[in-house]
């Protein structure tokens, strides 16, 4: 590695870094915000609530670096051509290939890196998350409800119309699917929290059961001034033991080669989060390659690149939303992985291409309609 190849990646390393570390933080920051309820209104352990959001690291770390590379090329680059200094290697003899060279590597380092986390550390914390709620689901049906909308918590749903200051629900209504075919409905005033070391509890106040008698079909309704909810699934530990990974629990290679008594929907889906995993690395190069063409190429203006940055912006976009599309309709036909993966790899095709002397000598020939 050159000195003027050293002295362009130290400050994309830095930019990248600190770039990805910022949109990280940020999104972190927002994701945490919806779980702070959790320790201040449900009593949750401060420990497992510190474990859940750790657990959203990486997956907001694939989201952000591809986008933390484009943005520190685009920025390194812009501020080279403002200072002239890109324009004084150019002039010195240095090649589109040896001044794509910094943006590539880092490219490839991220790149790798984002590997590491799809393959391993994304399922890994995704599984280990949802022990977590698991956990907290099985210590009290009421420590994951959320006011004013439905909550669907192992085989019950919940609603709650407010919360008073203590804490307590007003205006609830549940739906026990806890009996099997005897499923019932009870509605209630006011609910109140018991978390005891067995389990938590919800005493409902003033309110009534409905349940449909199955001999007679016919609506059953019980009226009660307290009646009480038993929060833990009794059925819990047999689940945990043996309850079925969704997709993003799964390592690549129980998703490329999913359960044989899966239904065909759910093998496709298997199978499409499976290329998805594995092109989500890729976008981090496909976007350091679309931003540094986007800088090195063409003639230098005064004005800036304003467009050129635009236009690296639009087809880095256009790239991750079209694969995020075609994976998705998978289930329509399997010609979308095909064209999921000729999409990223005809654009590393072209843009690496385009920084080669043949294509830099098609760019700069005289156009004939040209006067000389």
């Amino acid at each position: 590695m050159n000195y003027l190849t050293r002295y362009i990646f130290g400050q994309l390393f830095f930019t990248v870094l600190v770039t990805t570390l910022m949109l990280t933080c940020i999104m972190w920051l927002a994701q945490s915000l919806r779980y702070i309820d959790f320790i201040a209104n449900k009593g949750a352990p401060v420990l497992l609530f510190c474990q859940m959001i750790l657990y959203l690291l990486p997956n907001l770390v694939v989201i952000v670096a591809p986008i933390a590379v484009l943005i520190g090329i685009l920025f390194v680059y812009n501020k080279l051509i403002a200072d002239h200094e890109l324009i004084v290697m150019q002039a010195s003899g240095v090649s589109h290939w040896q001044l794509a060279k910094p943006a590539l590597l880092i490219s490839c380092i991220v790149t790798i890196f984002l590997y590491a986390f799809t393959l391993y550390f994304l399922p890994l914390s995704f599984r280990k998350y949802r022990d977590i709620t698991m956990i907290l689901r099985e210590k009290s049906l009421t420590s994951l409800v959320q006011v004013g909308q439905f909550n669907s918590l192992g085989k019950y749903t919940i609603y709650a119309r407010s919360q008073d200051s203590q804490g307590n629900f007003l205006g609830v209504l549940i739906y026990d699917g806890t009996q099997g075919e005897k499923s019932r409905i009870l509605m209630a005033e006011k609910g109140i929290m018991l978390n005891e070391e067995e389990g938590g509890r919800l005493l409902l106040i003033n309110g009534n059961r409905q349940e449909k008698d199955q001999s007679t079909s016919k609506p059953s309704i019980l009226y009660f001034d307290q009646y009480v909810v038993e929060a833990k699934d009794k059925t819990a530990p047999e689940e945990k033991e043996g309850r079925f990974l969704r997709t993003y629990e799964r390592y690549l290679g129980d998703l490329l080669n999913p359960p044989q008594d899966l239904s065909p929907s759910m093998r496709l889906e298997f199978i499409s989060h499976a290329h998805q995993r594995l092109l989500s690395p890729l976008y981090a190069f496909v976007f350091g390659l679309l931003s540094i063409c986007a800088m090195v190429l063409g003639h230098y203006n005064r004005k800036g690149r304003t467009l050129n940055i635009l236009l690296a912006c639009i087809f880095s976009a256009f790239v991750e939303v079209f694969c995020v599309v075609f994976l998705h309709t998978l289930k329509y036909s399997n010609i979308m992985i095909q064209l999921s993966y000729g999409l990223v790899i005809g654009t590393i095709v072209i843009c690496l291409f385009l920084l080669t002397p043949w294509a830099n000598g098609i760019l700069h020939q005289r156009k004939p309609w040209r006067n000389p």
